[in-house]
């Protein structure tokens, strides 16, 4: 009977235990997911420029670059997340108005390259959409 008794209350005991240590991990991953901030929805500019500056490297964060040949010289477009509180574009508007400067330099036959900044990426909306514009920049 004592035996019956012991073996009931170990298994109500590691029953507790597993329970809380679901609880705990549950608990963990809530505040992991809680931790990560994404970068607010409208930071994001095309920026069109032959040099990018040590001034523009105050405000943009290029996450994509594409080189055009121009009439007056190599013309960058650049993708860029923007670090002040501006209120500029959403991630895929900046992102439509980068694939219309790529698409009509590539169709014109006058696009020299584009490469992600793959460093200077945050998140998988910006992952998804510079392998996109990867994606469309290949296709000659």
């Amino acid at each position: 009977m004592m035996m019956n008794i012991a073996i009931a209350a170990a298994v109500i005991l590691f029953a507790a235990a597993g329970y809380l240590a679901f609880m705990n991990s549950r608990l963990i991953a809530d505040k992991k997911r809680e931790a990560y901030i994404p970068p607010p929805a409208s930071e994001y500019t095309v920026y069109k420029t032959p040099q990018f500056t040590r001034e523009d490297e105050r405000t943009l964060t290029p996450i994509g670059v594409m080189e055009y040949e121009d009439p007056q010289g190599p013309m960058k477009v650049y993708l860029c997340r923007v670090r002040h509180k501006a209120e500029d574009l959403k991630l895929e508007e900046a992102g439509d108005v980068f694939l219309s400067h790529l698409k009509a330099a590539r169709d014109r036959g006058t696009l020299r390259f584009y490469r992600t900044v793959e460093e200077a990426l945050q998140g998988q909306d910006e992952i998804r959409l510079t392998e996109r514009l990867t994606a469309v920049a290949k296709k000659r």
